[in-house]
């Protein structure tokens, strides 16, 4: 009984990992798709898509032509840092639902 409550537990932390890394990527993409879209609009040429003041990725026009340039280690810190802000919600939500429960 002990080890199936360790695995439950061990797959809802995976999951809620996994869970945090798929946010911080649909967010990354969705600031990077902002920041084409202000890019080309604004007719700049170069521009610095930022969340929360981490430079994520940066774009530069040359030529008319829009290339852009990931910034990983601040991508893998916004993962990081929306996978634990997952852990803690979920499990605070768990421990609450097994606290009514009881």
């Amino acid at each position: 009984m002990k080890q199936q409550v360790k695995d439950n537990q061990l797959l809802r932390i995976v999951l809620e990992i996994v869970g945090g890394i798929i946010i911080s990527i649909v967010l990354c993409c969705i600031l990077i798709f902002i920041g084409y879209f202000h890019t080309h609009s604004a007719d700049l040429t170069a521009y610095t898509v930022r969340f929360l003041e981490f430079p994520i990725y940066e774009i530069t026009t040359t030529d008319g032509k829009m290339t852009g340039t990931a910034l990983n280690q601040n991508m893998s810190v916004i993962g990081i840092i929306s996978s634990v802000i997952c852990i803690i919600i979920f499990e605070i939500i768990h421990f609450v639902k097994i606290k009514k429960q009881h």
